[in-house]
C-alpha cells in the first residue's frame, strides 16, 4: 500500500525546453538528473545529510509536463501527509522548497558562467549560454555558493547540463521569484532579425 502524500504546490520549479526532438529515453534522463540535482542541493541524498530528513523523506515530483513543439515541466515537493499534520509543517516545507530552488538556479549560473565575469554578461562556458531573463540574481552570491558545493552536487548538475545539451535548443528555469535561460548560440540564427 502507498503512503499517502501532500503536495507544498508553491512555490514550484518550471522548466521549459525547446528543441528539435526530443526521445522519451532523453526526457527521462533530465528528470532523473533533476530530481538527483535538487536533492544534492536540498540535502536529501544519501552521505549529504545528517538524517534531520529521514523521517520525512521529502520528494521533488513532476506536477505536469506539458508538450508540443516545446516542453513544460512543472515540479513540486511532496511530503508525507503525516508530517503535515504539525501547524508549523507547511510554512517550513514551502521555505525549504524556495531556498532548493533559490540555490539550484544560483548553482546553475555559477557553473554555467564560469569565474570572472559580471552579472550584466551573458557568458559562454563549452557553447552554453546563459542569462537572467526574469526577476534578479546575485552573481556573486552564486560563484560563493557553488565554491560551498561538494565535488558531488557540481557533479550532478553537471550531469543535468549534460543531459540538456543533446535535445535542446534553449531552456528556461525558474520560479514565482526569478528566472534563468540557458541556450546554444549555434541557434542564433533561428532568431527573426529586428
Amino acid at each position: 500500500m502507498r503512503r499517502k502524500i501532500q503536495l507544498i504546490d508553491k512555490p514550484s520549479l518550471r522548466i521549459h525546453i525547446d528543441y528539435e526532438y526530443l526521445t522519451v529515453g532523453e526526457l527521462g534522463n533530465i528528470l532523473i538528473r533533476l530530481q538527483a540535482a535538487l536533492r544534492s542541493i536540498a540535502g536529501l541524498s544519501p552521505g549529504e545529510y545528517s538524517g534531520e530528513y529521514a523521517r520525512e523523506q521529502p520528494r521533488f515530483i513532476t506536477s505536469f509536463v506539458n508538450t508540443e513543439k516545446s516542453i513544460e515541466i512543472g515540479v513540486v515537493l511532496a511530503v508525507l501527509a503525516i508530517v503535515m499534520q504539525l501547524p508549523q509543517a507547511i510554512p517550513f516545507w514551502r521555505n525549504f522548497t524556495a531556498e532548493t530552488i533559490r540555490r539550484f538556479k544560483l548553482a546553475l549560473l555559477a557553473l554555467v558562467s564560469g569565474e570572472g565575469k559580471t552579472p550584466e554578461d551573458i557568458t559562454e562556458t563549452e557553447g552554453l549560454r546563459i542569462e537572467v531573463t526574469r526577476g534578479k540574481i546575485d552573481f556573486a552570491a552564486s560563484r560563493r555558493f557553488l565554491q560551498e558545493l561538494t565535488e558531488g552536487q557540481r557533479n550532478r548538475l553537471a550531469n543535468f547540463l549534460w543531459s540538456l545539451t543533446g535535445p535542446s535548443r534553449k531552456v528556461s528555469i525558474g520560479d514565482e521569484e526569478s528566472e534563468i535561460s540557458i541556450y546554444w548560440p549555434e541557434y542564433d540564427d533561428d532568431k527573426p532579425k529586428d
